[in-house]
């Protein structure tokens, strides 16, 4: 437990072959300002949790590096200046593509306020992916709202005083194994899906002659009504799952953007997280490919039954696709056949990632309950040419509370999804053909 493996090392291996990084924000809206020290009390029991980690290197090959408990709590921040209420969600969109975070020195979060002119107060928890998944959060969120924050995780002073070689020697030894197991899983899995590649002839006409730079990513969030959003999926034979998906393949639909011979590729997000877990990720993803278009007159029940069987799937074998075997294999090879494994790697046409119902305790802060909350993440260090290479074209996230479910949109590809208005004006489509409306922060 105490190993940076699985999510966190891909996340590791990007930031130290790439320079991306991922960092994660929940945001909230309170009506009111939560009293500064009941605050500052809140930041620092999430101090004391799981979320502040750094990472020891491994002193023997192959092993895998270790997690100790960071010696950087971070402190909260409130920026001086207030701002409009018309410009909440441009300060969070702000407030997240500056996070400067440093998780394998231990800065792995920070905590930033904002006071409106109105008398509203804007909180953004920015925590990068490396260190901590979205159910991870909520653990750690619902150990700070109860004051029982207290990590697991041993110092470096006591990680440092011990032979560390031993334990890596296991832990090499262990892995060695698991990349033979692995290594015939990435085979398989590279042999089914030898004939969908993203190929040149596929792309949007001009794609391959445009140049390296292009528009940054997009950012969007919208809130909508909680018992419209339920019973539109019902009377659609769906779920709130379907539902979503759905309405991210319609938008890549509008978009123009191109798929593969064997229909939208949709990778959904599956938290394999268990009681007591302390991973820093614990999550994987599943993928679905929808052949049909997608529109309110074909419904939800095949995108639902679609779901089910890949949920079945990964449940069963657990370990059914290359990013969930990956490490074990990348961690025997040259860091330049690394960086060419994890570039040939085909993304999706969209990711979706459902948080499902906020629990009170992540509503809750400093003894006040938001009015509006949020969940999403980015990737940072991306060129335009990088990601119109490689998938995927946007990414969203959804959750549910109190009357409302909110859903961030993270737009990827450059030709695609490079203009904010027109992704904004996307969704309220999109929406409406659903027979939705949103609110946009």
């Amino acid at each position: 437990m105490n190993r940076v493996a699985g999510a966190d090392e891909s996340y590791l291996l990007a930031e130290q072959l790439f320079g991306w990084s991922a960092p994660i924000q929940y945001a909230w809206v309170f009506t009111t300002e939560p009293d500064t020290a009941e605050l500052t009390r809140f930041g620092e029991q999430l101090a004391a949790g799981s979320l502040s980690r750094k990472v020891v290197r491994a002193v023997v090959p192959f092993a895998r590096h270790r997690w100790v408990r960071s010696p950087h709590p971070p402190v909260l921040r409130i920026d001086p200046e207030p701002i409009a209420d018309t410009e909440i969600g441009a300060w969070a969109d702000r407030t997240l593509r500056t996070a400067d975070l440093d998780p394998v020195d231990g800065r792995g979060w920070q905590l930033i306020g904002v006071r409106t002119t109105a008398g509203r107060f804007v909180l953004s928890l920015l925590i990068s992916h490396m260190v901590a998944d979205g159910q991870g959060l909520y653990n750690a969120l619902a150990a700070a709202h109860a004051g029982s924050s207290a990590s697991t995780l041993p110092t470096e002073a006591e990680v440092l005083a011990r032979p560390r070689w031993r334990g890596d020697v296991a832990d090499a030894l262990a892995q060695l194994g698991s990349a033979a197991a692995a290594a015939r899983v990435i085979g398989t899995e590279l042999w089914r899906t030898r004939d969908d590649p993203r190929p040149a002839a596929v792309r949007a006409p001009g794609t391959a002659a445009l140049a390296t730079d292009g528009p940054d990513t997009t950012l969007a969030i919208v809130d909508i009504d909680r018992a419209r959003w339920a019973e539109q999926a019902r009377r659609l034979g769906g779920t709130g799952n379907s539902l979503f998906t759905a309405l991210l393949g319609g938008l890549v639909q509008r978009s123009g953007a191109p798929v593969g011979a064997e229909g939208l590729r949709v990778c959904i997000a599956v938290s394999n997280r268990e009681a007591g877990d302390e991973r820093a990720n614990a999550s994987g993803g599943v993928w679905i490919r929808v052949r049909e278009p997608l529109s309110p007159d074909t419904g939800l029940a095949a995108i639902r039954t679609l779901s089910k069987e890949a949920f079945t799937r990964y449940a069963t074998s657990g370990q059914d696709k290359l990013t969930d075997n990956l490490q074990p294999v990348v961690r025997l090879l040259p860091q330049r056949i690394i960086a060419t494994m994890m570039r040939s790697i085909a993304g999706p046409d969209t990711t979706v990632s459902n948080l499902g119902a906020a629990p009170d305790s992540a509503l809750t802060i400093a003894g006040r309950r938001a009015e509006s909350f949020a969940i999403r993440a980015i990737m940072q260090g991306r060129s335009a040419a990088e990601r119109r290479r490689q998938g995927p074209g946007i990414a969203a996230w959804a959750v549910e509370y109190d009357d409302k479910i909110t859903i961030t949109f993270f737009g990827i590809h450059p030709d695609h999804f490079g203009d904010e208005d027109k992704l904004r004006a996307d969704i309220t489509a999109e929406l409406e053909t659903w027979g939705l409306d949103g609110t946009a922060w």
